[in-house]
């Protein structure tokens, strides 16, 4: 065997993708079930009044430092609405603040991201190396980093803060 021997190309595997998609659509209606109801009927989009939920994590696995998730509303229209997802308080302060924001599709029942730490248009596959440092999926692991935060959420122990008529434990 050779040691020179040439990577796989990298695939995007678009299925798999998609279904990460739409059941991080399914875990952030189960999350904050109002996202469903706060659509304009009208078809009407704009800019939504400061709407936000949070969700605090105590001491738990081997830390013992309150962390604050929080999800704000920032644009609804009829078939989509727009979200920021924050760590608000409790990160470790030499690191920064995971910040994303997703973009739910509700005619198709999906949820994308569409911006982390700032980084717009993430493209789905990037050349190796490229001059923005990205992975070569990296848009796939952002995809799976939101699956995780979202799971993070919805754990036992996890507390909501803000009050949600329509959040049922």
């Amino acid at each position: 065997m050779s040691s020179n021997a040439i990577p796989a190309r990298y695939r995007v595997d678009l299925a798999a993708y998609m279904q990460t998609c739409d059941e991080n659509y399914y875990r952030l209606l189960k999350l904050v079930p109002a996202l469903e109801s706060a659509r304009s009927p009208e078809g009407k989009s704009g800019q939504m009044p400061a709407q936000y939920w949070e969700f605090e994590a105590g001491s738990s696995r081997n830390s013992n430092i309150k962390m604050i998730v929080r999800i704000q509303l920032l644009e609804c229209s009829k078939f989509t609405s727009t979200i920021a997802i924050t760590i608000h308080q409790g990160f470790p302060e030499w690191t920064p603040v995971p910040m994303m924001q997703v973009r739910l599709y509700h005619d198709a029942a999906t949820a994308e991201p569409l911006s982390y730490q700032g980084h717009r248009r993430i493209p789905v596959k990037n050349p190796q190396p490229n001059a923005a440092m990205y992975h070569q999926d990296e848009k796939r692991q952002i995809n799976e980093f939101l699956a995780d935060w979202l799971n993070w959420c919805l754990e036992p122990g996890i507390r909501v803060r803000s009050s949600d008529i329509l959040y049922v434990d």
